[in-house]
Order: C-alpha cells, then sequence, then structure tokens
C-alpha cells in the first residue's frame, strides 16, 4: 500500500522523473488511439481527438505547469533547501494514474460526446479512484521533496495545484489554439475584430443569418457570431468563452475545414427555427444547430455529431 500511495522515499530524483517521462510518453500513445486528451494538469476528455504530437504537447505543459508552481510554492513556503530534480522527479511520477486512466477509457462505458450523459456519470465514477489516486501521490510528492508537513503543507499544495491547473488551461490554450483552430495567435485572447462585426438588419432572412454565422467562424470572428444572441444568450457565452468553446470542438474533431451551406436544412420545433449546417474537420463531420427565436435571434448554438 506504501508503495502505491507514496514510493518518493524510496524512488526520487533522477530516476523518478525518466520513469515519469516514460509514462508520459505511453498515456501520450495510448490517448492518441482511444481519444483521449489530458487538457490541463486535473482534466481529462475522453471524446477529443489529439493528434500524437499534440497529445504530447499537452502531456509536456501540464508537467511543466505542475513542476515550476510546485517548485516555487516550495521555495516560498518550505524551510528546507530544495533540489529541482527531486520536485520535477517526484511531480513527474504522480502522473501514472493518468497512464491507467488513459487505458481505462478503451471500456465500452466512455462517453461518446459531451451530451451522452449517462455514460459520461458511469465514466466519471469508474474515474474518481484514480483522479484521487492522483492528488494523493501529488500530495506526498509534495510532502517528500519539499520537506513539509501540517497546515503549511496543505495550503500551500492546494494553492499551487489550483494555480497549476489555470496556467496549464492558458497555455495549452495560447500554444494549441492556433495550430488546431483558424484563430490567429494572436487573437486567441483578443476580444475579436469590432470592424468584421455584422449589423443585423431586420429584413435578413434566417437562412442569410446562418451563412453570416458561419462565415464568422470561418474567420474566427467570434464578436460577429454573439451579435446575433438574444439577451440569454450573451450573459451565457462571452465571445471569449465561444472562443474556447470552438478550441474543444477542434480538439475532438480535428481543424476546421469548411462548411457546407449547400447542405443546410431548416425546421420548426414549436417556437424556434432550427437550421443545421454541416461543418467538415479533419477528423470528424459535425453539424452546427442553431436555434432562432421569433424574433429572429440565436437562442441555441450546438455543435452535434451527424448521427
Amino acid at each position: 500500500m506504501k508503495w502505491l500511495i507514496n514510493p518518493f522515499e524510496r524512488i526520487a530524483g533522477w530516476t523518478a522523473l525518466m520513469i515519469g517521462i516514460v509514462v508520459m510518453a505511453l498515456t501520450a500513445v495510448v490517448g492518441t488511439i482511444n481519444h483521449v486528451a489530458f487538457d490541463g494538469v486535473l482534466d481529462i476528455h475522453s471524446w477529443a481527438k489529439p493528434s500524437f504530437s499534440e497529445s504530447f504537447a499537452m502531456q509536456v505543459i501540464d508537467f511543466f505547469a505542475l513542476f515550476l508552481t510546485k517548485w516555487l510554492a516550495g521555495a516560498c513556503f518550505s524551510r528546507s533547501k530544495l533540489r529541482a530534480v527531486d520536485v520535477a522527479g517526484t511531480m513527474a511520477l504522480a502522473r501514472v494514474p493518468m497512464l491507467l486512466l488513459a487505458i481505462v477509457c478503451f471500456l465500452p462505458v466512455v462517453p461518446e460526446s459531451l451530451y451522452d450523459f449517462p455514460r459520461m456519470i458511469i465514466f466519471s465514477l469508474i474515474c474518481m479512484p484514480f483522479w484521487i489516486w492522483m492528488i494523493v501521490l501529488k500530495y506526498n510528492a509534495w510532502v517528500v521533496s519539499c520537506h513539509m508537513k501540517g497546515n503549511r503543507a496543505v495550503v500551500s499544495f492546494i494553492g499551487s495545484l489550483l494555480v497549476a491547473e489555470i496556467i496549464s488551461k492558458v497555455v495549452i490554450i495560447f500554444l494549441l489554439g492556433s495550430m488546431l483552430t483558424n484563430i490567429p495567435i494572436k487573437d486567441v485572447f483578443s476580444s475579436g475584430s469590432k470592424e468584421n462585426v455584422v449589423v443585423i438588419v431586420d429584413s435578413l432572412t434566417i437562412r442569410q443569418k446562418t451563412e453570416n454565422v458561419v462565415k464568422a467562424f470561418e474567420q474566427g470572428d467570434f464578436n460577429a457570431i454573439t451579435f446575433y444572441f438574444d439577451e440569454t444568450m450573451k450573459k451565457a457565452i462571452s465571445s471569449s468563452g465561444l472562443k474556447i468553446a470552438w478550441l474543444q470542438v477542434n480538439m475532438q474533431c480535428g481543424k476546421f475545414e469548411k462548411a457546407n451551406l449547400d447542405e443546410l436544412k431548416e425546421a420548426s420545433i414549436e417556437k424556434y427555427d432550427i437550421v443545421e449546417v454541416p461543418f467538415y474537420f479533419q477528423k470528424e463531420k459535425q453539424k452546427l444547430r442553431l436555434a432562432f427565436n421569433s424574433d429572429g435571434k440565436i437562442s441555441g448554438l450546438f455543435f452535434l455529431p451527424m448521427n
């Protein structure tokens, strides 16, 4: 049991670091095969479809965000002299449960999309023990490598872990955003180009508005898209939030290639006009579904599997 939750008293330094690097590489390989992305220090998404280079890049970013944050926190809060290789080695070794989580994703209970709620619940329950085990390993790695204990160790561990999670998310979006999507890297966190915002005219039809939304997705102009939202949608998601959602879709399906307006479909459901447009990505075909209310404003926007 001690080997499972605290192997760091016997394995640390360069040995632990080398084992951790091998485990990260294997995790990237398995994640590429069974469509798993670790896009954060604590995150796993089973419906993504990253290439090996993208998967391994996420592993590296997650590790360095964790190591640097823990090392700096240790330098601030520990009363002992730290060795960077000890912090790096133990934190790398503590990511072993991620490999097992990636292997678990071969099970048939893995959700096929964000909207597969029954499997999402079952999958989360299966993954929870591995996730808890990883947290325990990280804490014990922190205690051993930084020579800390008590409340000081607990508080600084939790705080630095949350900071590492935020940093890994931001770096992944910034570095991989332009590689995975049609958004230029300088625009990943910008608010969008106001010059490209499409002015809504009452005479525009639902189809014309849809064509403008599709064109805005093709150009990465998310301000133009949110301009068509109703008040509820504007409060629910900003242009920056829409960029992040677009990045997640590209991580799941591959980089966006084109939309096919010739196959646009329209329908009416209760008080909404529903429009669907096929979107082609490198690895998968999705459909953009827009729900327009009686005022001609967008009340719902979804990317869904074609089936």
